[in-house]
């Protein structure tokens, strides 16, 4: 006699999984475009081709929904950062030449970033909290990096790191900007790779 055929709780387990990456994946793609305000959880649902019923099984809030996009995209950015932060010194420096193009590979990512940061300005939101921390963290590491490169007599001069730190930060988010509005035709990878290099001749033993 044939036994009943059930659901077993690891294929339950994969369904879910999926349907869980399928709502990140459209809320990425949508909060990208539109925006946070502008991206309804109905609209999210539909994207991902499940029920709001199904999307709120997941993330019962819609910043629910948003903190894990945010998350995944924070695992991709130091997945992107780990390329960089097995050097020191200059040659972090001169790995951070490559980051636009990094920022090139994942268009999408790039430009989350830039509208969810745009939307939380100021405030005291969680989101607003993340943006500030990775940014005083990345330009930590960069600061650091310009400190290594005199100590270790690769760069030279009367220069801040703290400034130039900054300086580069800024260049980098800039291009990313340039590059969105302009569909491209701004080289994120070929501006940083110009401007790093202008930097590190300026501050080269001469």
């Amino acid at each position: 006699m044939s036994q009943p055929v059930t659901n077993a709780p690891g294929t339950r387990q994969s369904r879910g999984r999926a349907r869980r990456a399928a709502v990140l994946e459209a809320a990425r793609g949508l909060f990208a475009k539109q925006g946070f305000k502008g991206s309804s959880l109905a609209a999210i649902a539909q994207e991902a081709g499940i029920t709001d019923a199904g999307l709120l099984y997941h993330f019962p809030t819609k910043n629910d929904l948003l903190l894990a996009v945010v998350a995944q995209g924070d695992r991709e950015q130091d997945e992107a950062l780990a390329k960089v932060r097995d050097v020191q010194g200059l040659p972090l420096l001169r790995r951070m030449a490559e980051f636009g193009a990094d920022l090139e590979a994942d268009p999408i990512l790039t430009a989350l970033d830039v509208t969810l940061s745009a939307e939380n300005l100021s405030g005291a939101s969680e989101i607003n909290r993340y943006f500030v921390g990775r940014y005083e963290r990345f330009r930590a590491m960069l600061a650091q990096a310009f400190e290594e490169a005199r100590r270790a007599g690769d760069l030279t001069g009367d220069f801040d790191p703290a400034i130039e730190a900054a300086n580069m930060t800024a260049v980098l988010d800039g291009l990313r900007l340039q590059w969105l509005l302009s569909d491209g035709a701004v080289s994120m990878a070929e501006g940083m790779r110009a401007y790093v290099g202008g930097v590190i001749a300026r501050l080269s033993p001469r």
